[in-house]
């Protein structure tokens, strides 16, 4: 695939900045910004982990006092919003930090400022649609009513993504692993609060209204002095510009969000309430872990933009490290959830749902692959390879779907569990061709491959001894990360990056 078969930048007339590609970048020039970004992203994951913490108070709670049937509809209708938010995000945020790096003054203040404009109509309209598929395919109404509410919580969360842009470009990690933390926070009180005066299922999608409105106003705070203005802009002729460079790569987001979402959706039509609860459990818990890549590499991303228009050297080298880190991540977390399932599961959903052990252990699979699909998929968004992009996620949607509809009936949950794993294992392939087509010299060494299977090998014999699934896998994830450092599989930047003690 060429470069000029792919939509071209805003006209030079409409910004001319962005016909520049050798302007300052400001933090991004510093030599130091590899080291950054590695801290920033490790303060992020950090910052997830609190979340983490932070939904163990909420969920179990939540799973406990809805029961199988309710937390079902519950998930289905949050997987429903959260597919139509990636027809409506549509790559905005990115879009919107590749260009708060290449313009300057009132040019980037009135881009981001129709970028705003234009996220907030076509959430809207997302918000509209998402009601009336729940009612058209005859969802119950306690769906369709949360489908409005909890579409209202996600629209809040995509206008405050627009302005957390300065952030994201300025490599600000510190205020945005906070914001993340305002954002769970300002979910799990309400939901505590919720289970507590013994509420139905239809209040708990309020909280996230709550969620969205409280990080906003804190985003509007940090973000004031960077914008001349916090009003969104509604200019038809900066909104054409922008969706010409943008809808190729939005509907490729888009078609992405579906495919991992897919399961449990058909699940809501073809299985029964608590099949599809025990499957929703599980697909909770991988859905959290899923988010810990995205939150790591996205950190990254204003370098590979970077280094796409100004040195490839740069980019090859920050790609072949990403993998490293990203595949050395993906199998300690799977491994993780193998050794610990059981205990996962009974700490988050109960006795009531020991079906959704195998699930989880099948499901926690795909981030290994998950986490290989962050670091690629960033880069082929770095290099404008939107085309590739939606090809890789529509053939990644159709092997889900297909997989879905022939495993659930004779399988149940364990037979969507493997439908989904088996869309993230053809998704991470395609996006490696689709990065030799784009540049050969960009595809990975595999050599240290073997490394990380040892070091995994060794650290799953944890699983075979006779204790408690927590030591076991505490056990195991020590065994596997003291290997992987006696074999120097861990990137040298990573060791580098952990804070020393002066002399």
């Amino acid at each position: 695939m060429n470069v000029s078969s792919d939509p071209p930048e805003l006209e030079p007339g409409e910004f001319p900045a962005l016909a520049a590609t050798d302007s300052s970048a400001g933090p991004l020039d510093d030599p130091s910004a590899g080291e950054r970004v590695i801290r920033g992203g490790t303060m992020r994951i950090g910052s997830f982990v609190g979340q983490i913490a932070l939904s163990l108070i909420a969920v179990p709670l939540m799973v406990r006092h809805l029961g199988a049937d309710d937390y079902g509809r519950y998930v289905t209708v949050t997987s429903i919003v959260f597919i139509i938010s990636g027809f409506t995000e549509g790559g905005l945020m990115y879009l919107g930090v590749r260009h708060f790096i290449a313009l300057e003054g009132e040019e980037r203040d009135r881009y981001l400022r129709n970028l705003t404009g234009l996220r907030l109509v076509l959430t809207l309209v997302g918000l509209v649609a998402a009601v009336v598929f729940t009612w058209a395919t005859g969802q119950p109404s306690v769906v369709v009513l949360g489908s409005l509410v909890a579409g209202i919580g996600m629209l809040l969360l995509l206008v405050q993504a627009s302005y957390s842009v300065p952030l994201q470009a300025q490599l600000r990690f510190g205020a945005l692993a906070v914001l993340d933390l305002v954002r769970q926070a300002a979910l799990t009180v309400p939901i505590v609060l919720l289970v507590a005066a013994g509420a139905g299922l239809v209040p708990f999608f309020w909280a996230s209204v709550v969620s969205g409105a409280v990080v906003l106003l804190a985003t509007l705070a940090l973000v004031r002095r960077d914008l001349g203005s916090l009003l969104p802009s509604f200019d038809l002729h900066v909104w054409r510009a922008v969706a010409h460079e943008v809808l190729p790569y939005g509907i490729a987001l888009a078609v992405g969000l579906i495919y991992f979402r897919l399961a449990v959706i058909v699940m809501s039509y073809i299985a029964t309430p608590h099949e599809t609860g025990i499957y929703s459990a599980a697909f909770r818990i991988v859905e959290v872990a899923n988010s810990i890549p995205w939150v790591a590499v996205s950190a990254g991303f204003p370098i590979l933009v970077h280094a796409a228009a100004n040195d490839s050297g740069r980019l090859r080298y920050a790609m072949q490290r990403m993998f490293e880190a990203s595949t050395l991540a993906g199998v300690a977390i799977a491994l993780g959830i193998a050794l610990g399932a059981r205990f996962i599961i009974d700490v988050i959903a109960g006795p009531g749902f020991q079906e959704s052990i195998p699930v989880l252990r099948l499901q926690g699979l795909a981030l290994i692959t998950c986490f290989l699909v962050a670091t690629w998929s960033f880069g082929l968004l770095s290099l404008k390879r939107y085309r590739a992009l939606l090809v890789s996620n529509a053939l990644a949607a159709v092997v889900a779907a297909a997989s879905t509809f022939a495993l659930v009936p004779p399988f149940g949950a364990q037979g969507a569990a493997i439908a989904t794993v088996a869309g993230e294992a053809v998704l991470a392939v395609a996006y490696l061709l689709a990065l030799a087509r784009a540049d050969r010299t960009l595809l990975p060494r595999f050599g240290f491959l073997w490394k990380i299977a040892v070091a995994a090998g060794i650290g799953a014999l944890a699983g075979l001894l006779p204790v408690h699934p927590v030591i076991a896998a505490v056990l195991g994830l020590a065994a596997y990360g003291g290997v992987a450092f006696v074999l120097r599989a861990i990137p040298v930047e990573l060791l580098n990056a952990l804070p020393r003690r002066s002399s």
